[in-house]
């Protein structure tokens, strides 16, 4: 499949996008409202509501933000470097696990969506959430070393 019909193809299954994509695909997150798929021997996930996803990007946003110095980055533009956004999802999640979690210590986050919930109820919205404690997450998360094929 030609990138082009792959990104044609891409973007009419996922007319809501999941902003936590690389969570899901990373085996280290799941969610409520996140639509499986497989395309051309890709995976991914869709969104099944505009709001959750919305709320979700508004999050992300945020978490990229606040990262930014233990990222070691002067300014966050609009997409980071694949590890870096690994680690700002993945680490920001667990982050949130820890504070609104309701004890969950568990490494996966069971349902992005229920947690992200909870947090704004306890929070009062996203930009109110506590990111001095969850940009540690961020900063302690290791994304996985690439194995060498050569190697075996």
């Amino acid at each position: 499949m030609e990138e082009n019909e792959y990104k044609s193809a891409y973007d009419d299954i996922t007319q809501v996008a999941c902003v936590f994509e690389k969570a899901l695909t990373n085996n280290q997150c799941r969610c409520a409202y996140s639509k499986h798929f497989w395309l051309a021997d890709r995976e991914g996930y869709a969104c099944k509501a505009q709001d959750a996803s919305a709320q979700c990007a508004e999050l992300l946003a945020c978490l990229r933000e606040n990262s930014r110095f233990s990222l070691k980055l002067p300014s966050v533009g609009k997409q980071l470097p694949h590890n870096m956004d690994i680690r700002v999802q993945v680490g920001g999640l667990r982050g949130l696990q820890k504070i609104y979690g309701d004890g969950q210590t568990e490494d996966k986050v069971a349902n992005i969506r229920q947690l992200v919930e909870r947090a704004v109820q306890d929070a009062g919205d996203i930009a109110s959430l506590p990111y001095s404690e969850i940009v540690k997450s961020v900063a302690q998360y290791e994304v996985r070393s690439r194995r060498n094929r050569r190697e075996k």
